[in-house]
């Protein structure tokens, strides 16, 4: 066991997508494309949305934090919350008392140093399909191990700190120095993009021995996000061959990548607003069971946002829609090449360049208004979904939603109406 780290994380085989395919092998030469290759070779490991590898694939100094989850999994959530404070207080204790104990017996922290620092300095000996799946498992670890139950409660939603295991401390500053990611909680790739396997189903889940119901609103909820990144690629690869075309002047090469990208994006919308049902998405079971310990809430810092979705960051970084965020907040929870990716097309700007281009880029200009319309009508559709999702009556939690932590409303109405606000802005910016 102490030498397996000599032995280099093995990488499984991955079937590219074809788009993913189409991407690799284009021979259009253009830094846009050098970008997106990079978003899929390092930040996907080979594909995208990112495929992780799971334990096999690890240096098995490092297995045992798998063995651990799987030990605690069944135990992280109730069938029922309770608002009574001690005994909740005790839930937590005893959760967090039992990962610990796991923790000092099956993880060595010796070996696990040493996997990772020559993981890190033999880039070549580890997969970057195995590093995200390995974030992937430390990642529930440290969300379940922070909460101590799920659906979440006030108890631990009133913790100004929590003093985390060594053993989920040092393989998460590996982690941070890999993705060059900032936050001490997980976020969308860490996750979600990397639990859903290439066999359609979860790595982890906090839905174990509870009802198919759970079950199933837990697997939508990631399916949909991945498929959601999965339908919308061919659209980066249009979005990069436009702003190579716009380069070389080629307008109507241009206008007809971007036709070919809007029509890749109403599908894609289609099949995210025919995938959030009540039959798939159960409001009753979302709210507290799915997105509850996505949150954080420590130091200030926020969870899982739908704003983390690339889709939709991609889509205000292609076509200019301000304000952009701040590069230290999206640093928080996007790895550096989702971040190169989307600051390369908010540096070029199509829709100023196309302008300046006059009469000329009249065309191409008409389908970027397209592409405007198309995501000012799913913003307007999504304020009207989401309401029944988040309204949900939770007596056992402060309001909040894992994006922005606990919300200054004293009830799930006035929640709603914050978010609406919030919403509603970013529809205003939709221009």
């Amino acid at each position: 066991m102490v030498l397996s780290w000599l032995f280099p994380w093995s990488q499984p085989s991955v079937l590219l997508s074809s788009a993913s395919t189409d991407i690799l092998e284009d021979s259009l030469q253009h830094p846009a494309l050098t970008c997106l290759r990079n978003l899929l070779l390092v930040g996907g490991g080979g594909t995208w949305p990112p495929r992780a590898s799971y334990r096999d694939t690890w240096p098995e100094s490092l297995r045992a934090y798998d063995s651990v989850y799987r030990t605690m999994e069944p135990l992280f959530p109730t069938q029922e919350s309770s608002t009574d404070t001690t005994h909740n207080r005790k839930l937590i204790d005893s959760f967090r008392s039992r990962m610990r104990v796991l923790l000092d017996q099956h993880v060595n922290m010796a070996d696990v140093q040493t996997a990772l620092e020559h993981a890190e300095s033999v880039p070549d000996s580890c997969s970057e399909s195995a590093w995200l799946g390995f974030w992937l498992c430390i990642s529930f670890l440290r969300h379940s191990y922070r909460w101590g139950v799920t659906p979440i409660v006030s108890e631990a939603q009133n913790e100004q700190t929590v003093d985390f295991p060594s053993q989920l401390e040092v393989p998460w500053s590996f982690l941070q120095q890999h993705f060059q990611v900032t936050s001490p909680g997980g976020c969308m790739t860490s996750l979600m993009y990397t639990n859903m396997r290439s066999d359609d189903r979860l790595e982890y889940s906090v839905t174990v021995g509870l009802s198919e119901e759970h079950q199933s609103t837990e697997y939508w909820n990631t399916k949909l996000l991945v498929s959601m990144e999965e339908r919308v690629l061919p659209m980066y690869h249009h979005f990069a061959r436009a702003i190579a075309f716009v380069d070389a002047g080629d307008m109507i090469a241009a206008s007809n990548a971007l036709h070919a990208a809007s029509e890749t994006l109403k599908s894609a919308f289609k099949h995210f607003f025919s995938t959030m049902v009540e039959t798939k998405l159960a409001q009753s079971i979302w709210l507290a069971y799915v997105q509850g310990y996505q949150g954080w809430t420590l130091g200030g810092i926020d969870g899982i946002s739908g704003g983390q979705s690339l889709t939709f960051r991609t889509l205000d970084a292609f076509l200019g829609i301000r304000p952009f965020p701040e590069p230290e907040k999206e640093s928080l929870h996007l790895p550096k090449p989702q971040r190169d990716w989307l600051n390369f097309l908010r540096d070029f700007d199509i829709r100023a360049a196309v302008k300046a281009r006059g009469e000329d880029g009249a065309a191409v200009t008409e389908e970027l208004e397209s592409l405007v319309k198309q995501l000012r009508l799913w913003r307007m559709g999504h304020m009207r979904r989401m309401q029944p999702y988040e309204s949900v009556h939770r007596p056992e939690r402060m309001t909040m939603t894992a994006g922005i932590s606990v919300v200054d409303a004293p009830d799930e109405n006035q929640m709603i109406e914050h978010l609406k606000r919030q919403l509603g802005q970013r529809l205003a910016q939709t221009i």
